[in-house]
């Protein structure tokens, strides 16, 4: 694919770095707080922009709700990235400058929160059990009772994940979201064989606003992982070998 040097996409733009192809969403770079979201073309999807890989730390997802807090100085950062991918969590949080956090992702959403008020950064990993448990609303609530943000200074960019128009999901999904979310109609397209669509995007959106994030802070990439495949791996295409995507978020202040 040859791809231009930067363009828009819907909440987001891809642009490269160091020949490394990622989008990233203006509303967030405004803020001064380092982010991404690479592409299938960025060495395989794992080249992290910004010569972040030296800081950069992920965890050892298990589509489940624990969140590693990130809230202590740091003095070996190479010991913390060790231990953090030993742990079993699918989200991050931290008010420490110069240490990247993210996700990876191959269809699940990405979703990356930040406070620029009290420099506070999330990254979280979305799948639809993650979802299910609430996850997202989980790590705002985090963000507010340990590091005080107020949740209307929250940002909040919704990176690529596979849309409605591909996730076709049974009653393994079906069941469980509407034993916990009483408008679960709203996120499910029926289709034949009792399967539906789901929107996964807008479900965590559902639940971010309802944790208290304004509706104008909450961006959104706006792209499908399994449509769009010069740009993105997706399990649901490609089957379980497929690559994966990385987003990341930093503070730099």
């Amino acid at each position: 694919m040859n791809t231009p040097a930067c363009f828009d996409i819907s909440s987001g733009r891809i642009t490269t770095d160091n020949n490394v192809q990622y989008l990233f969403i203006p509303g967030l770079e405004q803020t001064g707080i380092r982010h991404f979201f690479t592409t299938k073309n960025s060495y395989g999807g794992s080249r992290i922009p910004f010569d972040m890989e030296k800081n950069f730390i992920t965890v050892k997802q298990v589509h489940g709700d624990n969140i590693l807090i990130i809230d202590s100085p740091v003095n070996d950062i190479n010991s913390l990235a060790a231990d953090a991918k030993q742990r079993q969590s699918d989200a991050i949080i931290t008010n420490r400058s110069h240490i990247g956090i993210g996700v990876y992702t191959a269809d699940c959403l990405p979703i990356l929160l930040c406070d620029p008020v009290r420099s506070v950064i999330a990254a979280v990993h979305a799948g639809w059990r993650g979802t299910i448990m609430g996850i997202l609303s989980k790590v705002v609530c985090q963000m507010v009772y340990i590091f005080k943000c107020q949740p209307d200074n929250i940002l909040a960019g919704m990176g690529p994940a596979i849309g409605s128009c591909c996730y076709a999901v049974g009653e393994t999904v079906i069941e469980p979201l509407k034993s916990v979310n009483p408008e679960w109609e709203r996120f499910l397209i029926p289709t034949e064989y009792g399967k539906a669509k789901l929107d996964l995007t807008s479900l965590n959106i559902m639940q971010i606003e309802d944790a208290g994030i304004l509706s104008k802070n909450i961006y959104s990439v706006g792209l499908c992982t399994s449509c769009s495949n010069e740009l993105f791996f997706s399990y649901r295409r490609d089957g379980i070998g497929t690559g994966r995507m990385v987003s990341g978020i930093m503070l730099v202040q």
